[in-house]
């Protein structure tokens, strides 16, 4: 299903851009010198750079403005500015506008249009419909003119990371870490980054136990989800168990379900069932539609059942 559905998204992409006069692979190709030595000049953040839905324009005034915008267009196709606010416009009005926002802003772009925030909204756009390489793309673009943003360099290493790119995705945290700001969550994503990449993790683990806290936390949970990736079940169960132990007093934690998969998982592998059965229930009460959970829970529920049952026999 995700290759028919990115493909088709390929697609449909590629045929929209068609309608403005020029083939996806020639768009992307036709970005002018003159938008670096411009940018190249200003490394303050831009003005009026929307990027969250509390920043954006309310929809219904948005889609007023489009109209406006499509009559302008209508007249001169080739209007710059026109284009591109139209883009920016419909990358706000989220996902479903995204096709044709790529669109306007390649068209833009291709026409000479000189505004970095191009970089970040195609970057977003192109990550959201699952054009990965696009994405990254635009985010380097984005970053050599704004190297301290770091919201959009965590985006690259993100999705450098997902997409296997891990020599990428470590040298995005490590220069996200130059700074001097050793972030518990940096530096988890950097030992699991570097563990991927077949390097050693240990000094950047070590820092992060060192921290204590969420620090220490993270650092059993990373180290636990590697053990537990390389089969270690024993070792895996119980950085898993001190992690899982921590979890409620370390804050916002998204990984919660991951965590106690694992934790459940390493455990039955362990032959140890009564602390599977309490991982999993526990994941069964925070995410009850975890389908391997469930499965395994079952199974264990199944397993100590008929052997309960057996051993009222041998008593009568």
């Amino acid at each position: 299903m995700k290759v028919s559905y990115e493909g088709g998204l390929r697609h449909a992409l590629k045929k929209t851009l068609h309608s403005y006069g020029a083939p996806l692979g020639m768009l992307l190709v036709f970005v002018l010198a003159a938008l670096y030595i411009f940018m190249g000049r200003a490394r303050s953040p831009l003005p009026e750079f929307p990027r969250t839905p509390r920043e954006f324009m309310q929809s219904a005034r948005a889609e007023r403005r489009l109209e406006e915008l499509g009559k302008v267009l209508a007249e001169n196709p080739d209007d710059i500015n026109a284009l591109s606010e139209s883009g920016r416009l419909k990358f706000q009005l989220g996902p479903a506008r995204y096709i044709e926002a790529i669109a306007d802003l390649e068209r833009a772009r291709k026409l000479g249009l000189a505004d970095a925030r191009t970089f970040y909204y195609l970057g977003s756009m192109y990550q959201a419909v699952g054009l990965y390489d696009f994405a990254a793309q635009e985010y380097r673009k984005f970053l050599n003119n704004f190297p301290k943003d770091a919201e959009v360099r965590m985006l690259l290493a993100k999705l450098c990371f997902s997409a296997g790119d891990y020599p990428g995705a470590v040298a995005e945290y490590e220069k996200l870490l130059a700074d001097g700001d050793r972030d518990p969550v940096l530096l988890e994503n950097l030992v699991v980054a570097l563990q991927k990449n077949g390097r050693d993790y240990s000094a950047p683990l070590s820092e992060l136990r060192e921290l204590g806290g969420s620090g220490a936390f993270l650092a059993d949970y990373a180290e636990g989800r590697i053990k537990y990736e390389l089969k270690d079940y024993k070792g895996a169960q119980e950085l898993l168990k001190k992690a899982a132990a921590a979890a409620p007093s370390a804050g916002t934690f998204a990984d919660q379900a991951s965590l106690l998969w694992m934790a459940g998982d390493a455990a039955y592998r362990n032959k140890d069932t009564d602390a599977a059965a309490f991982y999993l229930r526990e994941l069964m009460v925070s995410s009850p539609a975890h389908e391997e959970g469930r499965i395994l829970l079952a199974k264990i529920d199944k397993a100590a059942a008929a052997a309960a049952k057996k051993k009222a026999g041998r008593k009568r």
